[in-house]
């Protein structure tokens, strides 16, 4: 048999696999979905004519009363609102171009696209026309496709960066041939069909339940005034009563029922293409790779949200990133970690989240990820085991670290890209120092302050070094009174308001002796890939003898001397002259004042 006949006779088993597990054939899937909206504006039109029928049936009553022009008022305005709202407004524009990402051509990614052209052919489909790596680790397609699916348009394919890092390369095969086999089985021919129904839905019900809420929250403020005009006039307030529900409020009851409705009609034909293209994934890759696939998946979605939280952005709020290509391509170092991949690999293997008796919705998307391995066990043993080695999916990138940083200048925001790049080494040490520096700006400008009104202002004089002069000459509570106070702070007086000042400049010296024991060499931060992101490494003992220290020097009166010998050295400090050992533990210890 020829190798086409082949993929035709494979092609027809896998169609008849599908409709076992009762996926609508394309035509019925879009009759489906344009009934459902037809059936949009059929709803406003028969509202439109209910209200038309009530106004007949008005005039036809007992001459004209007040009633009856209370019905006419109340029918125009919910016919106004249907118009307006729901037959007169525009969508707002196609937002179907897919996430925001790196095209890859041909010519930069040889070996990943004659991946995908191979799987292609072997799935019985056309290719993509184009392939973007996005951020995460989701993987989808979609199509320009035309004339409510009926002309086949344009292909994409977006891979998620964090599948090329952590997958091997057998299991990014399963996803490629999973979303490969949406093309297959016509899923993406409606998409545009889909779109226009939900977005339309959506649209509706927002924009109703917004001038909803809008006309009640009016109705509010004016009772709120009238309430207030009164009580300036001496009167008794009105009585409250609830605001009254107008043809909105009504409306979106209305369409928000039918938008639940078409939901959960078109969202059941969706978790069913998701096993559809399971199949399709499990013939091209293999039943176990696939299952392989989708127990790795969900792991590396919580790690590359690890990652970006705790690592990438990490210097975030001091103005710092990682080195050029390591925003999302860091999530490599994470993963080679030996204890985090340990752990990733637990999660891969033990139970999924979903296997745990749950209230499961009928809008999902994609049937429960329990559900789609469970599945593919059910298929029989077709004798193909994952490789004991094998490629990481990474293997497909030619010059994988310039697609990171190109994808970095794609995706982040110019504000983002302008931030400082730092080693990996170093930026715990540095975000830790620029929080410190923060932290110690109000001490330094009460510093200035006093320090210009008493003639003290020594040049070249370290920070630490001039406060705690200033402190030596009884100048405490000067610099105390000037730092910012809270509310509660600020109603005191007495021994109460010193107490308060003294805790106020006891926590801002910190800061400032925290970043002079950085600069001094006597801590440092390590980036820990297998804890909290930083971790800080100090002499045994340092953490006790600052916090002593700095009890010291807020005391009435102040002994700087301890804190000058820790920080500055001498044959008073303990620590002179010591570098940093190994971190026995986290300091400074979470219960220390900030």
């Amino acid at each position: 048999m020829r190798p086409t006949s082949r993929l035709v006779g494979r092609a027809a088993a896998e169609e008849a696999a599908v409709r076992g597990r009762g996926v609508p054939a394309t035509s019925l899937r879009a009759a489906l979905a344009l009934g459902l909206l037809i059936g949009f504006y059929l709803l406003a039109v028969l509202i439109l004519v209910a209200l038309a029928v009530l106004d007949v049936v008005l005039a036809r009553g007992p001459g004209f009363t007040v009633m009856a022009l209370e019905g006419y008022l109340g029918s125009l305005a919910i016919a106004w609102c249907v118009v307006r709202v729901v037959l007169l407004s525009r969508d707002r524009g196609d937002r179907r171009d897919g996430p925001s990402g790196l095209p890859l051509t041909p010519r930069e990614q040889p070996e990943l696209w004659r991946r995908v052209h191979d799987l292609a052919e072997r799935v019985g489909t056309r290719p993509p026309a184009e392939i973007r790596v996005i951020p995460g680790a989701g993987a989808m397609v979609q199509e320009d496709a035309r004339w409510l699916g009926l002309v086949a348009g344009e292909r994409r394919l977006f891979l998620g960066v964090a599948l090329l890092i952590g997958l091997p390369e057998d299991e990014l095969d399963a996803v490629l041939a999973h979303e490969l086999g949406h093309y297959a089985h016509d899923d993406t021919r409606l998409g545009g069909l889909l779109w226009a129904l939900r977005s339309r839905l959506l649209d509706t019900v927002r924009t109703l339940r917004h001038r909803a809420a809008v006309d009640e929250a009016g109705q509010k403020a004016t009772f709120a005034a009238r309430a207030a005009r009164r009580r300036a006039a001496g009167e008794p307030p009105p009585v409250k009563r609830d605001p009254t529900r107008g043809p909105d409020h009504y409306l979106a009851i209305v369409f928000s029922a039918y938008a639940r409705l078409c939901l959960r009609l078109t969202e059941a034909v969706s978790r069913r293409q998701e096993y559809a293209a399971d199949l399709v994934a499990a013939r091209i890759a293999g039943r176990d790779t696939t299952a392989a696939a989708l127990r790795r998946i969900p792991v590396l979605e919580a790690a590359d949200d690890l990652y970006l939280n705790g690592y990438a952005l990490l210097g975030w709020e001091a103005g710092l990133l990682p080195p050029e290509g390591q925003f999302y391509g860091g999530l490599a170092l994470l993963i080679a970690d030996g204890t985090r991949r340990a752990e990733l690999k637990a999660l891969a293997e033990g139970p999924l989240p979903e296997e745990v008796p749950q209230e499961r919705s009928p809008y999902d998307t994609h049937p429960p990820t329990a559900d789609r391995i469970a599945a593919l066990e059910a298929l029989p043993d077709d004798g193909r085991t994952p490789a004991f080695a094998r490629r990481p999916a990474s293997a497909l990138l030619r010059a994988p670290d310039s697609l990171l940083a190109e994808l970095e200048r794609v995706v982040l925001s110019p504000q983002a890209l302008a931030r400082r790049r730092v080693p990996w080494a170093e930026l715990p040490s540095q975000t830790r120092r620029a929080g410190w520096a923060r932290g110690a700006e109000p001490l330094l400008g009460a510093m200035a302050q006093v320090s210009g009104a008493r003639g003290f202002a020594p040049p070249g004089v370290p920070h630490l070094a001039h406060l705690l002069a200033l402190l030596d000459h009884g100048l405490l509570f000067d610099i105390a009174d000037r730092l910012p106070k809270s509310e509660e702070a600020g109603r005191s007086s007495g021994r109460a308001s010193r107490e308060f000042a003294r805790t106020a400049l006891r926590s801002a010296l910190r800061q400032l002796a925290l970043l002079t024991a950085l600069d001094a060499g006597l801590c440092r931060w390590e980036l820990c890939w297998a804890g909290p992101p930083a971790r800080q490494v100090a002499p045994d003992g340092l953490a006790e003898a600052l916090e002593e220290a700095l009890d010291h020097a807020v005391a009435d009166p102040p002994r700087t001397g301890p804190l000058r010998a820790l920080l500055f050295g001498g044959a008073g400090s303990p620590f002179d002259g010591m570098a940093p050992p190994p971190p026995t533990s986290a300091w400074p210890p979470p219960h220390a004042p900030s």
